[in-house]
């Protein structure tokens, strides 16, 4: 007869795990907004039908596969690819939607790809060099890092969603690590972030060294820890000025712990202007986030508003807006009030005359905070500064 006091410990450890099983997998079922199936990149020849396409560089440490629709799958690898993405993007679509292809895409309703080109690292550099010189006014390039459980193509189309709905300027790259796109994959998605940071650094060097007059840096969910990790990594290297060039820089619903975020940023020895993070009370993948984590809050929840505003970042709070397709986990990107806000920020930037002054960084915040009914929270200095 076994032993009373190592059933009881058998039993324990079975609790344990199950516990650990279940809260992994509400997690899991939880944070899946931040993609649903996995896309894939059928190419098509959109004659005749409305809508626009965008051209977006990629970049990525995924591992390649043989499927050409998928091109490249969760797995880590050491090397680094790179490859430009042509991405269609109808017009008969609700704003801030996306419409994954299916096997055979409706180009009047569905996102697909319109072109892919190989590249190697020194193509790369040279066409990204040759688009940055191509733009008129300010040169900027825009890079988006994509969140957790989101596939390769997923990630694009949903970049490219950003590129069109917001009507953003500037050169764009995708930054896409190796997400296990499911469900269940956090765990493995979590130590992804740690293995891409190399990677991400070494892209945004390369932005730096490309002519660009500044890097609009933006992250969404575990991508905003990467986006975090990269810039403590570039400041510990003395890197200051691939730091200098960042401006601005957005965290949208950071999955962070908010001691972790704050040693993360006190490191930064040259910090991006405007710093903007966009955070939600009601966002349920992040409430699920700190309850597996003992009630450990999480920046993006926005319970830490007021030290935010104090350290010099600008607050975004989407609790109250309506979120459009999907949660308010995906409220940035897919709010139509925010759209359609951001999209007279835009016009208000593009009408400023120096544009490259610091002071000046802040005044399409100002555009968003009259336009919206108190969702930007300035910081504290400039509010002081009579803003």
């Amino acid at each position: 007869m076994m032993p009373l006091i190592m059933s009881r410990r058998i039993e324990f450890d079975l609790l344990r795990f199950f516990r650990v099983f279940l809260s992994s997998l509400l997690v899991g079922l939880a944070l899946s907004a931040c993609a649903s199936r996995p896309a894939t990149l059928p190419e098509i020849d959109p004659a005749n039908f409305e809508g626009n396409v965008k051209d977006i560089f990629v970049v990525t440490n995924r591992a390649p596969l043989e499927d050409d629709l998928i091109r490249f799958g969760d797995e880590r690898s050491d090397t680094i690819s790179y490859e430009e993405v042509s991405v269609w993007t109808p017009q008969n679509r609700t704003p801030g939607s996306v419409v994954y292809p299916s096997k055979q895409p409706d180009p009047s309703e569905e996102f697909a790809v319109t072109g892919i080109t190989d590249l190697d690292a020194g193509t790369f550099d040279a066409a990204l060099k040759q688009r940055v010189d191509a733009m008129t006014g300010q040169k900027l390039i825009f890079i988006f890092v994509h969140g957790y459980n989101v596939a390769y193509a997923n990630g694009i189309y949903r970049h490219a969603q950003l590129l069109e709905d917001f009507e953003a300027r500037g050169v764009a790259i995708h930054f896409s690590w190796p997400s296990s796109g499911q469900t269940l994959g956090y765990l493995y998605d979590r130590d992804s972030v740690q293995f891409a940071r190399d990677a991400l650094v070494d892209t945004i060097r390369k932005a730096a060294a490309s002519g660009a007059d500044s890097i609009f840096l933006m992250g969404h969910s575990m991508g905003t820890l990467l986006v975090m990790e990269s810039l403590r990594q570039l400041s510990i290297a003395g890197d200051d000025e691939t730091l200098d060039m960042i401006g601005p820089l957005v965290l949208a619903s950071p999955d962070i712990d908010i001691d972790v975020f704050r040693s993360q940023f006190d490191v930064l020895s040259h910090r991006p202007e405007p710093f903007v993070i966009f955070v939600s009370k009601e966002d349920g993948a992040l409430s699920v986030s700190e309850r597996l984590r003992g009630g450990r809050a999480r920046v993006g929840t926005g319970s830490n508003i007021a030290v935010l505003q104090d350290n010099g970042i600008v607050v975004i709070d989407l609790s109250e807006l309506d979120v459009g397709v999907g949660t308010k986990h995906a409220a940035f990107a897919s709010s139509p009030a925010l759209i359609r806000a951001l999209k007279e920020v835009n016009t208000a930037q593009q009408t400023q005359v120096s544009a490259d002054q610091a002071e000046d960084r802040f005044a399409p915040l100002l555009v968003l905070r009259d336009l919206t009914a108190g969702i930007v929270h300035l910081p504290r200095e400039v509010a002081r500064g009579g803003n």
